[in-house]
């Protein structure tokens, strides 16, 4: 049986006129991506099959000239949430990199101008595309991916290593509930990663596509340890700075149309925040379009047989806050999780709107410019809760001051 790798389900015309010449697509889709699920749910899965695949051909035809084109993949017989549900699963920790380690200024690798163009791929820093199943797992690849990829610059030595290792052993996040990259980062700064099966020992058990035990051995040391975690300050400029450094851990938004991504420099339609999925940015490029589109190489972790064999391309420069998808925007708004017993006190100095029309306020922390968003942290407002979200409204404080002298008393007027 040819696998998804191997063989592209093409869609035309034809397969949409009728009922019947839909069913036929379906089966053939099914003979290449589902060939041994479960026949009990299929009418329902054809419902949402079709549901997608007219979503597919009418974005082509309306889309052309478009940079990029949706098809038909593995993915085709999930409707959005499933897919989401499944699929991604950045969780955002606020505090992730409360107590980081993060390296000085001094630290840094030397950086020339950057060219034009750049690919770690071709440069011996990134390992095969990897598939995360039906786990929330992306959190997982996204970091070791970075750190397959730093580990090969400074040793010459290109090794493939344990998601599962990270998985069971960080207690960071799970397949259901998600988890944060920078907290796998900081596991393995802490404890190091191990080589995946495939490699030589000593090795951790093969990737399983769900949470198990921790199974490392003690005395045996890891394989690869780095040294720290450091933010990249959020703008696309930093980010190509970092880029033609090594490969560096995102989060983005993973919509409908990611879903769907067959090939082309992707320009849209995405959200920049929430983020919900961790993919490794692994080069830049330009098109060769007139247009000259300039665009980053973004390794994915759903398997060779989605986009361009387990990559896609995403438009650059785009000139907005957090680059396309969120992928400059390292923690986007913050929606918890966290509860309302307080124990941490910040400077509550606006709010604002995102461009999907999300509320926040904006909240000066004091743990450094290196954490968050150069020091401040967006969270979501205007919640059900009346505490608001992690307490914000519970205990707020703020003095008065009625002339311009100097005086040594402070009014101040408490909500409690």
């Amino acid at each position: 049986m040819a696998m998804a790798d191997e063989e592209d389900v093409t869609l035309t015309d034809k397969d949409l006129e009728t009922e019947e010449s839909m069913w036929s697509l379906y089966e053939r889709w099914r003979a290449v991506y589902a060939p041994s699920r479960d026949l009990s749910d299929m009418e329902s899965r054809f419902e949402v099959f079709k549901a997608n695949a007219r979503y597919i051909h009418e974005f082509n035809q309306k889309s052309k000239g478009m940079s990029y084109v949706l098809g038909l993949n593995k993915f085709s017989d999930l409707t959005y949430e499933e897919f989401a549900a499944k699929y991604t699963g950045v969780k955002v920790d606020a505090s992730a990199f409360a107590t980081a380690t993060t390296s000085s200024p001094d630290e840094e690798l030397p950086v020339g101008v950057p060219p034009a163009t750049w690919d770690w791929r071709l440069n011996g820093a990134v390992t095969d595309v990897k598939d995360q199943g039906q786990c929330g797992s992306c959190w997982v690849f996204s970091a070791v991916g970075a750190v397959e990829g730093i580990n090969a610059i400074m040793t010459g030595n290109l090794l493939t290593l344990s998601e599962q290792q990270v998985l069971d052993c960080s207690n960071t996040g799970d397949c259901l509930k998600g988890g944060d990259p920078r907290a796998a980062l900081q596991y393995i700064v802490k404890n190091g990663v191990t080589l995946d099966q495939c490699g030589k020992l000593p090795y951790y058990p093969g990737y399983e596509a769900k949470k198990l035990a921790c199974r490392t051995v003690a005395g045996k040391p890891p394989i690869v340890k780095v040294d720290a975690v450091k933010p990249v300050a959020n703008t696309e400029a930093a980010l190509l700075l970092k880029v033609f450094q090594q490969p560096i851990s995102v989060g983005i938004d993973a919509s409908a149309d990611l879903q769907h991504y067959k090939k082309g420099v992707f320009t849209g339609r995405c959200k920049t925040a929430p983020l919900n999925h961790g993919v490794v940015v692994v080069g830049y490029g330009v098109n060769t379009t007139p247009d000259k589109t300039k665009y980053w190489i973004v390794k994915n972790s759903w398997g060779k047989g989605w986009g361009e064999g387990g990559y896609i391309r995403m438009k650059r420069d785009v000139g907005t806050p957090g680059g396309l998808c969120g992928i400059t925007t390292p923690y986007g708004v913050y929606n918890g999780p966290c509860g309302t017993s307080v124990n941490h006190a910040v400077t509550t100095v606006g709010y604002g709107v995102t461009q999907d029309n999300i509320n926040y306020w904006i909240a000066r922390n004091s743990w450094g410019p290196r954490w968050g968003e150069s020091g401040y942290i967006r969270m979501k407002r205007d919640i059900a809760a009346k505490e608001g979200l992690c307490g914000i409204s519970m205990y707020g404080v703020y003095p008065i001051k009625r002339t311009a002298a100097i005086s040594s008393v402070v009014d101040v007027v408490t909500s409690y």
